[in-house]
């Protein structure tokens, strides 16, 4: 009999967040109630989707035991056990891993026969390797081109691998046993760059072992502008061509592979996979290559179909001369298939053999004939199969594609499973019958999960159906799709969930895991559990508050609490304190009853003897601006009452990373230390159409205590580039409209900002900028607002310009401080295409012009220091820019004699120190 956990002492979590989860008694099925109907299965208001824990690290993959408990892994290596019945969440296992980019542990899967053999499977990066392979790989990036004087095995310094290991689950430790290590399959990969090391397991219905990996070739690559990567160039990383593994045909990156393991851990080769063992020039693992990123596969139990989705490059258009736009994919296959990545992707549509040391095309792949690997890295055959197109593909905007339903947004397919229904489960929240043998997807970018149905796992998708809609789980009050990075039906028929959150390779607060149990008629309370510190020093007295628990349908509350995590709950009020003297790390939990008896539980991670580091970035600031190619100066804030003054930067870890759209983030290199020179990337490798941004994590593991476990702090700080289109606006109200518009700077503008409606920017810092200017059309005013549209404009713009485009400048003569929020409204009539935030002369005149319409700044003042504003605009024109700051300084230290008004004074200054400072910034490109 599984009991209650003691207290957890010195449990390694690295970070203290809530963890709740409901535990209501389910509502019994309704008599003359077909489940196999459509209407019931697909009204929204019978699923109750239910916080598991919001303790998770960095969360990456799981795994559902038997008994419902949860497995999940962190890109760290850390391996969480989550068990409903307790409402705890614990750190068993961590696995040393290499931790670069998306490197580090990926998926955890239990063998089809658990219940009998206890085989657990990870896919990771092994930070210790074994020859031929460098023992260990350095910490960093490797660089785009080779060092100079060095030759071409300069690159096996960061040759690594990924493999597949399985180990056996301790039933009396709750944990893996590491002394029982089986290696099964290793993955040959390239170090040291970022990204798409898409890694999962599944088993077929045979019992055959599937994994995908994925292309480990970064979007950044130099001169793929979004398109498929291809940068053969003689000095370049190989790891820039994608063809060298995707499209090789004796490489396993870019595949799903199937393998039948043995007893030993060895493996055979099942029959009819893609190439029959013995193939010169072949990997005969192979089931299907030509894949990009296939980060979450699956297999239906009953047709053996294999599911899975692949990411796609990030063009937002189609470019005669390249290719395709970035389409990604969903597949459905019994049969082993080449799915033509690099050389085509969505609708088969092709890419061209690029030069990419002469900027310009080659001949187009023949994706649907003869497809030829022509890399100087291929090591496979050269003709390979025809490239199969998936059932689906879709882009940014539903015209994009042939299905509607998928929306519009950034694209994030993660493959789910086929659901199965169970006549005989005797769960009474096992989801209807009406799902049976339809596909589950996760659509990670657009926080949806979406259902397919086909009548042959080969053939066509014959409907899309939008799987319980945040919309719906809102108006319920229930915790919306935040970022699903794995779904997986459990032994009980419940769709287990697991939200990665929005922020990027760090711990993310709005990540979580949870269950969606098919639930007619009352569901269980929610509870919102707070406490008022989660780590110090003991004596430790902690508030704890439940008050804020509600109940769907509004039944009564009672309250229990079990502060100490020892099983015994005490009957209370919803708010209660305690006090704890001993050292170590305590699950404090809630236990929330309403009046119908049914049960939810919270609980929150209480750390007494340590205390969490606070991390900040001091500078550059959240949501201020850069230029492509800036180097910046990062300064890192580390308090720590343990560490005290002795903080060993060299534990202070950051991350510099491209973001884009708002969905992920590509980590481009990484260091350490509290300051250093970041330079921000000036080769976006994405396309023009494209919303990216620069984005800086920093963290920080404290050295712990003797018995309290160490633990992390963490910060983000995100870089806003200078030109913000409108569509890539991080918030727009409904009645404002995309729309596809050739003439538009990025292919496409905003319509329908009229009065009542708005677009936001978030985070925004105007430290540095002077002025802003508007591309518009039409005829109206557009006003930017700080935090609020009822809020007073800080600039406005009088667009008059029907039939073309427009550019309207204004300065800004009162600056908002702090980071915040920028709201865009207009009084209609004006179709907008973007925001220019700029730092120059031309502004600071344009101030000074308007500081005199309004009286507060002389007309010789204006003439004077405008003579030598004209000045140092000519030198920097002229490419003189030490002209151009000493004409600068001289404005600076006239403006106090030559300006009266004080608040005029501080503007002008504020300005002249803004430009100089801007032409002093150094930049990667000298």
């Amino acid at each position: 009999m599984r009991t209650s956990p003691p207290r957890i002492v010195a449990l390694a979590t690295g970070f203290a967040v809530a963890a709740s989860l409901v535990i209501a008694a389910p509502a019994a099925a309704h008599p003359g109630h077909d489940h196999g109907d459509e209407i019931t299965a697909t009204t929204w208001a019978n699923y109750e989707r239910v916080t598991l824990s919001r303790s998770l690290g960095e969360p990456i993959d799981m795994a559902v035991l038997p008994d419902s408990r949860v497995l999940t892994t962190a890109r760290g290596g850390q391996i969480r056990l989550t068990d409903p019945a307790q409402g705890t969440t614990t750190i068993v296992n961590t696995i040393d891993v290499y931790a670069n980019s998306e490197d580090g542990l990926q998926t955890i899967t239990l063998d089809p026969a658990f219940d009998e053999n206890g085989w657990v499977y990870l896919y990771y990066a092994p930070r210790e390797m074994v020859a031929p392979y460098p023992a260990t790989t350095a910490t960093g990036s490797a660089p785009n081109t080779l060092p100079a004087g060095a030759d071409a095995t300069y690159w096996n310094q960061w040759l690594g691998y990924n493999q597949v290991s399985r180990f056996q689950w301790n039933e009396e430790t709750d944990s893996l046993d590491l002394t029982t290590k089986q290696d099964i399959i290793r993955v040959e990969v390239q170090r040291g760059q970022c990204c798409h090391v898409g890694g999962d397991v599944a088993f077929d219905k045979d019992g055959n072992l599937l994994l995908s990996t994925g292309d480990n070739t970064p979007a950044s690559t130099p001169g793929a502008n979004g398109f498929a990567p291809m940068n053969d160039r003689v000095g370049y990383n190989p790891g820039f061509d994608a063809r060298r593994g995707a499209g090789n045909t004796n490489d396993l990156r870019g595949k799903i592979l199937r393998i039948d393991v043995q007893a030993d851990g060895s493996y055979t080769i099942p029959a009819g996979n893609l190439f029959a063992p013995g193939t010169a020039n072949t990997r005969p693992e192979i089931f299907a290559m030509g894949l990009r990123n296939p980060f979450r596969i699956d297999s239906d139990p009953v047709t053996g179909a294999i599911t899975w989705g692949d990411y796609g490059p990030d063009a937002g258009t189609a470019n005669a001369l390249r290719g395709p736009m970035g389409y990604v994919e969903w597949q459905s296959t019994t049969v082993p298939i080449n799915g033509g990545w690099p050389f085509c992707h969505g609708p088969n549509a092709n890419y061209n053999d690029w030069d990419y040391e002469t900027l310009t095309p080659g001949a187009f792949y023949d994706c649907d004939g003869t497809l030829v690997n022509n890399s100087p890295y291929n090591t496979g055959i050269s003709v390979l199969p025809s490239a199969t197109a998936p059932q689906l593909w879709y882009g940014d905007q539903p015209t994009h594609q042939p299905w509607p339903e998928f929306g519009s947004g950034g694209q994030g397919p993660m493959g789910g499973p086929t659901y199965r229904y169970d006549e005989e489960n005797p769960a009474t929240t096992k989801f209807p019958a009406y799902w049976d043998g339809k596909a589950f997807m996760a659509e990670f970018s657009r926080d949806r999960v979406f259902v397919y149905s086909q009548d042959d796992p080969d053939g066509e998708v014959t409907r899309i159906e939008n799987f319980l809609p945040n919309a719906s789980l809102t108006a319920a009050g229930m915790p919306p799709w935040d970022n699903p990075i794995d779904i997986e039906f459990g032994p009980d028929g419940s769709l287990y969930v697991l939200d990665y959150g929005d922020g990027f390779f760090r711990p993310n607060p709005d990540s979580g895991l949870y269950r969606v149990d098919y639930v007619e008629g009352t569901k269980g309370p929610r509870v919102d559990l707070e406490a008022s510190v989660t780590s110090g020093q003991g004596p430790l007295t902690v508030d704890f508050s439940a008050a804020d628990s509600t109940h769907p349908d509004g039944l009564a509350l009672s309250f229990a609490w079990d502060v100490e995590g020892d099983g015994t709950f005490t009957p209370g009020e919803a708010t209660t304190s305690h006090t704890y003297t001993v050292d170590g790390q305590y699950a404090a939990r809630v236990q929330v009853t309403d009046s119908a008896g049914r049960v939810s539980l919270a609980s929150v991670t209480i750390t007494v003897g340590n205390t969490a580091p606070v991390v900040e970035i001091v500078t550059p600031v959240n949501g201020s601006f850069t230029d492509w190619g800036d180097i910046v100066e990062l300064e890192v804030k580390v308090t720590d009452p343990e560490d005290g003054a002795a903080i060993d930067c060299s534990r202070v870890l950051w991350s510099y990373g491209l973001g884009h759209d708002n969905t992920h983030t590509h980590p481009l290199f990484t260091g350490s230390g509290c300051t250093a020179q970041v330079e921000t990337s000036l080769e976006a490798g994405h396309g023009e159409t494209e919303n990216i941004y620069a984005q800086i994590g920093v963290s920080y593991t404290d050295l712990g205590g003797a018995v309290a476990p160490a633990l992390t702090g963490d910060a983000v700080t995100l870089l806003n580039p200078r030109e913000l289109q409108a569509e890539h606006a991080d918030a727009r109200t409904a009645g404002v409209a995309v729309v596809d518009d050739e003439s538009a700077s990025a292919f496409r503008k905003l319509t329908g900002l009229v009065p009542g409606e708005s677009i936001s920017y978030e985070p925004v810092e105007l430290g540095g900028i002077t002025g802003v200017e508007l591309r518009a059309m039409g005829t109206g005013q557009v006003s930017l607002h700080w935090g609020d549209a009822a809020a007073d404009a800080f600039a406005t713009f009088n667009v008059s310009s029907a039939g073309a485009w427009s550019l309207v400048s204004t300065p800004l003569i009162e600056v908002p401080e702090g980071t915040g929020t920028i709201v865009v409204t207009s009084t209609g009539g004006v179709d907008l295409d973007r925001l220019l935030f700029t730092t120059s002369i031309a502004d600071i005149k344009a101030t000074l012009a308007a500081l005199r319409a309004d009286g507060d700044v002389t007309n010789g003042a204006l003439t004077s220091l405008g003579i030598r504003l004209d000045r140092a605009s000519a030198a920097l024109a002229a490419g003189n820019e030490a002209k151009a700051l000493s004409e600068l300084r001289f404005v600076l230290v006239q403006i106090p004699e030559r300006v009266e008004n004080v608040e005029a004074r501080a503007v002008l200054q504020r300005a002249v120190e803004a430009v100089i400072a801007d032409i002093e910034q150094p930049s990667a490109q000298e």
